[in-house]
């Protein structure tokens, strides 16, 4: 029995090794199982070991290819091309000598300016075809033409010192608006100059040439150039200001940058958006807004998390001009940054001092009253809120600070920002000071003009003779006019528009829809181009006034409104 057991234990042993082996190689490669055993079995003869699989080791797993940032501002770095790099450490002080990127147009204008300098110190005429000469400008001068400018023996065609008058020659002369047409609504989208159309054809011919060589380096000298000038213009440093395409574009960038949580408040009147209300009252006598204001900081705790104020300088509808500096003090007491909208501020408010106003952010268009082409724009920032505002595009100049960030902001046309330069020259020529007296001055005139006509018109209706107003119970017509309101002894000056209530009128009941068919009506039927607008219960046409502008035009429009009544 003894050496029946050992056999039984030898060959049970056997069976566990059998099915421990058998478990093993399901579970580990066969291949090296093999591989393994062969090794050892070779080891034990003497021989020299070898693999026995020749197939080439897994290679080691890559580095990724990818990086995660957990805060791309602060850990990713753009690589950013050298010409813009080199386009934003430029000092606009070092292009005015550099003829490669200047338009000769330009140039030769700015030569006859500085030839001619004794008659830019002759004041132009107070009122249409009065006379003749060329004002200064508001203490501003334009930027020197080029040491060796070509001479101005040729200068281009258009304005020169001392050869127009305000009025129907000056719309000949200097802008290019339709034949035929009354234009009172230059408050919408401006009239560009003449000669800043002829310097933007000449860009965009230039960018077509040879698009590489002018993207890289004639239109950024450009921009550099062109921001620079119209930061001298509202008395700012050419490094807190920005180009931008419209005052719109400005306002949503600033927008972006401003931290907004639930619970905080932005502030705006309800001449930009429904907020702080402002009724009859305020708007003719513009400087008790500045109450309201307070009264809303008051209803919202003393502006307890009021995040943002956002200020019209010059009121679209009606246009008045609003006491910005003390409401911006205002806001800024309760810890508020402030955003003022001056859309229709250049060339309009005379002495435009922007850093003086005391706001965080600031932005006007240059295409309404500055007459620049259609696309430019200026966006000011103090220096201590430029670190945390963006373009609305983020293009080759990411990472590089505030100025280049905004100065390539993707591949577009940028010949209306490099025209700025000679829409500004034109109007340092003609005095920006006086032009806005004079608009200002014209308005006004045109506007009780108008109301005075329209008041005689519907006291006639009334019966007989204007004296049977009283015997019908029914009061004369007293017709409003809304609009200007700023200081002159301070600077903040009025803007060039009023809005002007309309008497009633055949077929035009007091509703949006029939301000919108009389437009078109006089637009299609009369040839005068005037908004019209529904509100504060009654029709109102908003006039504007430009050096194009005389008293013939606004009686068209008396005409026109006169056939109407009832």
């Amino acid at each position: 029995m003894g050496g029946l057991g050992d056999v039984v234990r030898h060959f049970g042993l056997k069976a566990v090794y059998v099915l421990v082996a058998y478990g093993v190689t399901r579970v580990v490669d066969a291949g090296k199982l093999r591989q393994l055993l062969r090794g050892r079995r070779k080891s034990a003869g003497g021989e020299r070991e070898r693999p026995v699989d020749a197939r080439p080791a897994p290679p080691k797993p890559a580095a990724p290819r990818y990086r995660i940032y957990h805060n791309p501002r602060r850990d990713f770095q753009p690589s950013n091309p050298g010409w813009i790099r080199e386009a934003a450490d430029l000092d606009p002080a070092d292009l005015a000598t550099d003829l490669s990127w200047q338009c000769p147009q330009l140039i030769a204008f700015q030569a006859k300016l500085a030839g001619q300098a004794k008659l830019r110190q002759q004041p132009l005429p107070a009122t249409p075809d009065a006379g003749r000469g060329a004002a200064g400008g508001d203490g501003e001068a334009g930027p020197a033409p080029p040491a060796h400018a070509p001479p101005a023996a040729a200068p281009p065609a258009g304005p020169g010192p001392g050869s127009i008058s305000f009025g129907r020659q000056a719309r000949k002369q200097l802008f290019a608006l339709e034949p035929g047409v009354t234009y009172l609504n230059h408050g919408s989208y401006g009239a560009a100059f003449r000669l800043a159309l002829d310097v933007r054809s000449w860009y965009q011919q230039q960018l077509e040439a040879q698009p590489v060589r002018f993207m890289e380096t004639v239109a950024l000298k450009g921009m550099v150039a062109a921001v620079a000038d119209a930061a001298r213009f509202v008395g700012a440093s050419h490094r807190d200001v920005v180009p931008t395409v419209n005052a719109t574009s400005a306002v949503c960038a600033v927008l972006r940058a401003v931290p907004l949580r639930r619970g905080d408040w932005v502030l705006t009147l309800n001449t930009t958006y429904s907020a702080v209300q402002l009724g009859l009252e305020e708007l003719q006598w513009p400087a008790s807004v500045l109450g309201a204001v307070q009264a809303a900081l008051s209803a919202i705790g003393g502006g307890r998390r009021l995040r943002l104020a956002v200020l019209d300088h010059v009121v679209s509808f009606p246009p008045v001009v609003l006491p910005v500096a003390a409401l911006t003090a205002a806001c800024k007491q309760v810890g508020a940054q402030v955003l003022v909208d001056g859309a229709h501020a250049i060339g309009n408010v005379p002495r435009l001092q922007v850093p003086s106003i005391g706001a965080d952010y600031y932005t006007a268009n240059l295409h309404k009253w500055g007459c620049s082409p259609k696309g430019a724009a200026l966006l000011w920032v103090a220096p201590e809120r430029q670190e945390d505002l963006l373009p609305l595009t983020t293009s080759h100049g990411a990472g590089l600070g505030f100025r280049a960030e905004f100065l390539w902001q993707g591949t577009s046309d940028p010949s209306a920002w490099l025209a700025v330069p000679a829409a500004l020259a034109v109007l340092r020529w003609l005095g920006p000071q006086h032009v806005a007296e004079r608009n200002a001055a014209l308005v006004a005139e045109a506007a009780a003009a108008l109301r005075a006509r329209w008041e005689a018109r519907a006291a006639m209706g009334t019966g007989p003779n204007p004296a049977a107003a009283g015997e019908l119970g029914r009061p004369p017509l007293s017709l409003l006019a809304l609009g200007g309101g700023g200081d002159w002894a301070a600077g903040s000056g009025a803007a060039g528009m009023l809005a002007v209530q309309l008497p009633p009128l055949r077929g035009y009941e007091v509703s949006a829809g029939s301000a919108v068919r009389l437009q078109r009506w006089l637009r299609e039927e009369k040839d005068i181009e005037v908004p019209v607008v529904c509100a504060l219960g009654c029709l109102w046409v908003r006039i504007s006034a430009q050096v194009y502008n005389e008293a013939a035009d606004y009686e068209e429009l008396g005409a026109a409104v006169e056939a109407l009544q009832g």
